[in-house]
């Protein structure tokens, strides 16, 4: 009976890729980044990066004041891995930015992106 336990714990570890890890195992999550997203596509450095669940993923999106909407008109988003979200909105006097993070599962900022 132990013989067949261990050749089960063995099977069992070389299917996981090594060792049996002791202790708690920090979560990755894998973030989409991109400079430029708009209207459901990347136009500029499109990839991924890897980030803690503690940290997380950040969809930016960029609002620029427009003359000839005399309101604010949405540009663009940008997507990274952050360690810190920030301010949720960043008001300058030109354009705005509106911060959304996530850590959920991966590529969870992709919705995130108001584009």
């Amino acid at each position: 009976m132990n013989k067949m336990f261990l050749l089960g714990l063995s099977l069992f570890c070389l299917l996981r890729g090594g060792e049996p890890k002791l202790g708690k195992k920090v979560k990755e999550v894998v973030c989409a980044t991109c400079q430029k997203y708009r209207k459901g596509f990347c136009l500029e450095r499109e990839g991924t990066c890897v980030t803690k669940v503690k940290k997380g993923c950040r969809s930016q999106s960029v609002y620029e004041y427009s003359q000839e909407v005399k309101g604010w008109a949405y540009t663009y988003a940008k997507m990274e891995c952050v360690d810190t979200c920030g301010e949720r909105v960043i008001f300058m006097a030109w354009y705005r930015l509106v911060n959304i993070c996530c850590s959920e599962k991966n590529r969870c900022n992709i919705k995130n992106a108001l584009a």
